[in-house]
C-alpha cells in the first residue's frame, strides 16, 4: 500500500458520492467535519474472546467537529488500495 494521503481519500470520496455533500451528522445535527492525516486499520476476524492482530479494512475517516462521531470508508472500495501487483482493489489485469 502506499502512502495514505487524506486529499485523495476527500477527492475519491467525493468522486464516488456524485460530489454530494456530507450529510448532517446522525447523533449532534452538526454539519461541519475534519478527517486524519492517517488512515485508520479495522481489524477482522472471526474470535470474539481476544483482539489479535491479522486481517484487517483501510479506511479514511470523517469526523464531526461537533460531536466527534466517526464514519469510515473503506479505501479500496474508493480504489486507494493496491496490492503487490499493483492492481486496484484486487482486480486482475
Amino acid at each position: 500500500m502506499k502512502t495514505y494521503n487524506p486529499n485523495e481519500f476527500i477527492a475519491a470520496l467525493k468522486q464516488h458520492t456524485n460530489n454530494r455533500p456530507i450529510p448532517p451528522c446522525p447523533y449532534c445535527g452538526g454539519a461541519e467535519f475534519t478527517t486524519t492525516d492517517s488512515l485508520a486499520s479495522i481489524l477482522i476476524g472471526k474470535e470474539t474472546n481476544g483482539i489479535a492482530l491479522g486481517p484487517f479494512i483501510p479506511a479514511g475517516m470523517v469526523i464531526c467537529q461537533k460531536c466527534g462521531h466517526i464514519e469510515f470508508f473503506a479505501l479500496g472500495a474508493l480504489g486507494l488500495v493496491t496490492n503487490e501487483d499493483g492492481n486496484k482493489n484486487g482486480e486482475q489485469k
